[in-house]
Parts: structure tokens; sequence; C-alpha cells
């Protein structure tokens, strides 16, 4: 289940592109003295260049994200034997998958265009998954004939992610519309497969002056919708120590079956059923179903060795309502705020920006 945490990890890798190139009609006429944006020249000649943001930008934003996650397929191998016959998604009956991360995000970024930002994005991530099960099992009819109690486990984790993407933005009368796309992966020492992730957005504001003698310094709000989802995912597979994770399951385990094995015995001696006794028959069938579920978890060492999955999860819901601001205290320095919710999502940002031309 520790894959769960790589989930999350892709919320720190959003754009940051924003206000960028929101641009108001001027008297400049000095030639632009960088390298980029392509076509500067032609900006300014159109009396619009003054606002424009300097053309190379580095930012540091610590997020901070909660998410519920789905488990869709659940495949298990213990020293080689397969398992999933008798543990999997149905059987496992996962309550809730959550994951709750916070780090921090490196950003570079670059206007190649007057209207497009490039950039790349490293994140370091820490963070915990947390993962809620009710074992059942059912018979052919689909009487319940073992259930265990819930278990609830916290791992802790570390991953990596690192990705890339573009911004294109749109500007008229302090007014401004952008629409980013990117892409990242994210690796850990808990997966054998790195795991892509690509995030969309949209988002729609309008800036502020707040100050006569200081033009350079602005605010803009903005509010805006955000998707998030696994791209080309079928699955990973990882390795964990059960006894690790839930310590306490193998005598749990055991007692219940042994439990339950004696109580239906019991039924049948105090009900005095006969051999033939379609009731007698059904809670045998039963008992020789537990028996055999009972021998081959003990002989596996599912709860004593590590274990080898398969899972495939996906995100509840993959849409968020954002809304945040960019405050600019000047050309070079300006700091970010952005904030992200749905049903099954959280998600806060905040970071300092740092701009530059070359």
């Amino acid at each position: 289940m520790k894959h769960i945490l790589l989930t999350t990890s892709l919320l720190f890798l959003l754009s940051s592109s924003l206000v960028a190139q929101v641009l108001e009609k001027d008297t400049t006429t000095a030639a632009y003295p960088y390298v980029l944006p392509i076509w500067a020249d032609k900006v300014i000649e159109r009396g619009m260049g003054d606002l424009m943001q300097l053309p190379f930008g580095l930012s540091a934003h610590y997020v901070n994200a909660f998410i519920d996650l789905e488990i869709t397929e659940f495949e298990l191998q213990v020293a080689g034997q397969d398992l999933t016959g008798i543990i999997n998604t149905e059987t496992l009956n996962f309550t809730s998958v959550t994951a709750t991360t916070n780090g921090i995000n490196f950003r570079g970024d670059a206007w190649i265009l007057p209207f497009l930002n490039v950039y790349g994005l490293f994140s370091k991530v820490e963070g915990s998954t947390g993962v809620s099960l009710k074992p059942t099992w059912t018979d052919a009819t689909g009487d319940v004939i073992l259930e265990m109690p819930e278990f609830s486990s916290k791992v802790e984790f570390d991953a990596i992610a690192y990705g890339g993407g573009a911004t294109l933005i749109y500007g008229f009368d302090n007014y401004f519309m952008s629409s980013d796309v990117n892409f990242s992966r994210t690796n850990t020492e808990l997966l054998k497969d790195q795991v892509t992730y690509a995030t969309l957005s949209t988002r729609v504001g309008r800036r502020f002056a707040l100050s006569k003698t200081k033009k350079d310094r602005l605010i803009a709000v903005y509010i805006g919708a955000m998707y998030r989802d696994f791209i080309g995912d079928k699955g990973n597979h990882g390795e964990i120590g059960l006894d690790q994770v839930f310590p306490e399951a193998d005598g749990i385990f055991n007692q219940r079956v042994d439990d339950k094995i004696a109580a239906n015995e019991q039924t049948i001696i105090d009900e005095g059923w006969g051999p033939a006794n379609p009731n007698r028959i059904k809670l045998e069938a039963q008992n020789a179903a537990l028996g055999k579920i009972q021998t081959v978890v003990n002989e596996s060492g599912l709860f004593t060795t590590d274990i080898n999955y398969f899972i495939h999860k996906e995100m509840i819901q993959a849409w968020t309502f954002q809304f945040g601001f960019n405050f600019q205290i000047n050309k070079t320095w300006a700091v970010r705020g952005e904030y992200g919710v749905a049903d099954s999502q959280r998600f806060l940002m905040t970071g300092l920006q740092y701009r530059f031309g070359l």
C-alpha cells in the first residue's frame, strides 16, 4: 500500500506562471535589453512593453496537500505464490485510502514569447499515507463467512518528483486569463515503476496597482479550475512487509478464523442437524473454505515475509476549484499564494519568486 503516497506528489508540480504578461499601453520606446522573449521589440513598438515581466525566473514554493484515492486492482504474491484468489480488492475491502504530503517545489522558467512561458520543476516531498481496510470473505451465495475488524495504518514516506510544462496567457486592460499544462514523474524506493501525471489548469483574474509612485508594485487575484490525473497508468509493482504495516493482523486473523469455525460447529450441535440438512451442509462448506483460507495464508508467510504486490489506483475526484493571489513587490520579487479545494482534495501553496534578465 505504500505506493499510494506517490499519487499526491503530482500536486507539487503545478503551474506557477500567472498574471505574467498582462500588458498596458505606455510610452516606452527604448530597445529591449534581454535575449527573451522573442518579439519583445514588437511589443515595445506597440507601446505595451513597460510592464512585461523579466524574462527568467526562479521560485520556491511550500506545498501541503490532502487527497482521497480508490484502489481498483490488487494482486499479491508471497514467495512466488499467487494469493490473488484469496486476497484482492473485494476481500480486502478498502474503506479509506488517503495521502497527505508537504514539501518544497523548485521552479525555473523563461518567457519564450510574450504570451508563452516554459518551465521545469523539481520537488522534494515528505508525507504519509493512511490506509483503512476491513477484510471480509463471503461464500458462493454471498453470505459473509469471515469478517475481520477494521485495520488502519499510517506510513511515512519520501519521494522525488520532476517535470516540466508551459503556460499561455492573455491580458487586456488589467484582466488576464491563463492556461497551463505540465507533465511530471515521481520516483521513490518503494516502487519499481515511476508514475507519470498530467496537470491541466485555467485561471482568470484581475490585476490592481498598489502604489502611484511604485508602478511595479501590483497584486493580482484570480480563480480557476485544475485537473490532475495519471497518464498511461497500468498499475504499479512494489514490495512491503505486512507485519510492519499491520503488526497485529496475524494473531487477529487466526483467532477470528478459529472462532468462526468453532461457532459454526457449535450451531450444528445445538440445532441437532443431521448430515443431509441443508443448513448443516452450508456451515460445513463455510468451515472447509475457512480452513483452506487459513492454511494458504499461514503457509505462504503472508504475515512474516516481504510480499510483492501489483496495485492500480484512481483519484476519486480529479477536478479542484482554485483561487489565489500574486503580489509583485517589484520587477524582481513576488509572493504567491493559492488554495485548491474539492470534496476529496485540499491543496495549499505559498512561495517566493525571483526574476532577472539576461
